[in-house]
């Protein structure tokens, strides 16, 4: 389907709007705030999920529709529309948010995994390690520094950072592929405690912005929805990842 869905209300949407209208583009943008940044661009407006759904059959090429709604609302929308891209505008990791609330349809909740964050942590090239947050099983990878801040309009190349003078002889989509291990973006290691790997890309739209694939995301959720069995009845480990040429954000989880 020729639709984006845009995560996040905020002034980094904007960026993602000039990308939709250059495109010509079926968007919806989702925020808890009715007054956030771009809801000012939005053709049609929409405070309940009740009246947005009698309207989706009305969406048009180059309709804007604002569903004020919190965020999580993106995986039921992921099911039901099929985007083209999901571009996160919000400081959350969504491909995580999206995959927690699969899970919480069928009661699975999950907590940090702290000793696989760890494992991850210790084993990890140093110069790609941003930042962790052991206690949230969150890990941070970047060819950036802590004190770095990249442009706005940055393109993202493969090899080398223009920005910093620096050699990527690796993209962090790839090296987090090598270090587990995988091919595709998701496998299960079926060992004493099933692991699910989820590596999930983030695709450069245009300068400084980047979008993750519908059909990615849905495949994810597909795979899951394949291994209830596991989900709902054994102890199990997930690891969710986001990256690009540049940046990556992992979580760890296990089950209780």
């Amino acid at each position: 389907m020729n639709l984006i869905i845009i995560a996040g209300g905020g002034k980094f949407g904007l960026k993602a709007l000039e990308f939709v209208n250059k495109n010509n583009f079926k968007t919806i943008i989702i925020d808890n705030n009715p007054n956030c940044y771009i809801a000012k661009f939005v053709t049609h407006k929409f405070d309940n999920i009740e009246d947005f759904n009698l309207k989706l059959n009305n969406l048009k090429d180059g309709d804007i529709f604002f569903l004020n709604q919190n965020i999580e609302i993106v995986y039921e929308l992921i099911e039901k529309l099929d985007p083209k891209y999901v571009i996160p505008v919000i400081p959350i990791h969504l491909m995580a948010s999206v995959l927690i609330s699969f899970l919480l349809k069928f009661s699975i909740k999950l907590i940090p995994a702290t000793n696989l964050t760890k494992k991850f942590a210790k084993n990890a090239n140093p110069e790609l390690l941003l930042n962790q947050n052991i206690e949230n099983g969150v890990i941070y990878l970047s060819y950036a520094k802590l004190d770095e801040i990249c442009p706005d309009n940055c393109s993202g190349p493969e090899e080398y950072c223009p920005n910093f003078k620096r050699e990527k002889p690796i993209t962090i989509t790839r090296y987090l592929k090598v270090f587990y291990e995988v091919k595709n973006t998701v496998i299960i290691e079926k060992n004493k405690i099933p692991k699910f790997i989820i590596i999930n890309e983030s695709y450069q739209l245009m300068p400084g912005l980047g979008g993750l694939k519908g059909k990615d995301i849905s495949k994810n959720i597909k795979i899951l929805q394949k291994n209830l069995d596991i989900l709902l009845n054994q102890r199990f480990n997930i690891i969710i990842a986001t990256t690009c040429n540049c940046h990556g954000v992992i979580n760890f989880y296990q089950n209780y």
